[in-house]
C-alpha cells in the first residue's frame, strides 16, 4: 500500500515537471501573438497616414518675363547685350509652353585690330517640366529643351587707324592673307547669316512675393544649321553668343504670373 502511495507521489511529481515547460510554452506563444496596445496602433495608423495629393486643373495661368542677365552681361563688358520677353502658359502646374521673344547686339574689337558688329532679334520655343509639380511650397525645378532661329546681318572691318603726330589715316592691314602672304584691309559689311540652334535648359524659379517670381536657368546650346557670307562667319550670334558648335548660356529673369479667376 506504502509503495503504491509512493508510486502515485513519483508520478504527480513527474507529471508537474513535463507540464511546466510546456505551459511555459504556451504563455510564451500567446504573449508573442496577443494584439498589440491601442497605443501602438494608433503610431502605425500615423506613419502609414498618406499625405493627400495636390491636383491642378489643366490650365493654371500665363506667366511673363524678362531676362535680366544679357542686359547685364553686356554693361559688364561680356560679348553682347540685349534682353528677352519670356512667355510661357502653366498647365497643371506641370508643362510649361513656352516663347521666347529677344534681341541682342554685339560691337566688339578682337586684339588684332578687327571690329565686329551686329545687332538682330531672336526666336526660342520649346517645353519646361516642373519636377515639383507636387509640391505646395510654389516654387519650381524646370527641365526642358528649345528650338531657335537668328536671322542677321553683320559687319566686319579692319578700318584704319588715326596717326597721333601727324592726323592721317594709317591702314590697319592685321588680316593675314593665306595666299600672297602678308596681311591686307578688311572690309565687308551687311553680310548675311542665318543660324539655327538647340537648346537644353535646367532652371529653377523661386517665389519672392505673391505672384511675383525670380530664378534662372542655365542653357546648352547646339548649333544646328547655319548659312554665313563666303568673306567670313560671323563673331556673335544674337541670343546664341560667342559663334561655335556650342557654347554655355545663362538667363537670371523675373517673372510675373498674370492674375486669373480659377474656374
Amino acid at each position: 500500500m506504502g509503495r503504491k502511495i509512493s508510486d502515485y507521489i513519483i508520478s504527480v511529481v513527474l507529471a508537474l515537471l513535463i507540464s511546466v515547460p510546456f505551459y511555459g510554452q504556451q504563455s510564451y506563444d500567446y504573449s508573442s501573438t496577443r494584439p498589440q496596445r491601442p497605443a501602438t496602433d494608433k503610431g502605425k495608423q500615423k506613419k502609414e497616414k498618406k499625405e493627400p495629393e495636390v491636383t491642378y486643373p489643366l490650365f493654371n495661368g500665363i506667366s511673363v518675363g524678362l531676362d535680366l542677365w544679357s542686359l547685364g552681361n553686356g554693361l559688364l563688358g561680356g560679348n553682347g547685350t540685349g534682353s528677352a520677353v519670356i512667355v510661357d502658359v502653366n498647365l497643371k502646374h506641370r508643362y510649361f509652353p513656352v516663347i521666347e521673344l529677344g534681341y541682342a547686339a554685339s560691337d566688339k574689337w578682337s586684339d588684332n585690330g578687327i571690329h565686329y558688329q551686329t545687332q538682330a532679334p531672336y526666336f526660342r520655343l520649346g517645353m519646361d517640366y516642373n519636377v515639383f509639380y507636387g509640391k505646395k511650397h510654389g516654387h519650381m525645378l524646370f527641365v526642358g529643351v528649345r528650338y531657335a532661329v537668328s536671322s542677321f546681318n553683320y559687319d566686319v572691318n579692319s578700318p584704319s587707324i588715326g596717326d597721333p603726330i601727324y592726323g592721317e589715316g594709317l591702314d590697319n592691314p592685321h588680316l593675314p592673307d593665306d595666299i600672297w602672304g602678308g596681311s591686307v584691309p578688311y572690309h565687308h559689311n551687311d553680310m548675311k547669316s542665318t543660324q539655327h540652334w538647340g537648346e537644353l535648359n535646367l532652371g529653377l524659379r523661386t517665389r519672392v512675393w505673391g505672384n511675383l517670381y525670380m530664378g534662372w536657368s542655365v542653357r546648352y546650346r547646339i548649333r544646328l544649321k547655319d548659312t554665313h557670307s563666303p568673306y567670313g562667319s560671323p563673331w556673335y550670334v544674337p541670343g546664341f553668343g560667342r559663334y561655335d558648335s556650342s557654347n554655355l548660356g545663362v538667363i537670371y529673369a523675373i517673372t510675373y504670373k498674370l492674375p486669373y479667376k480659377k474656374k
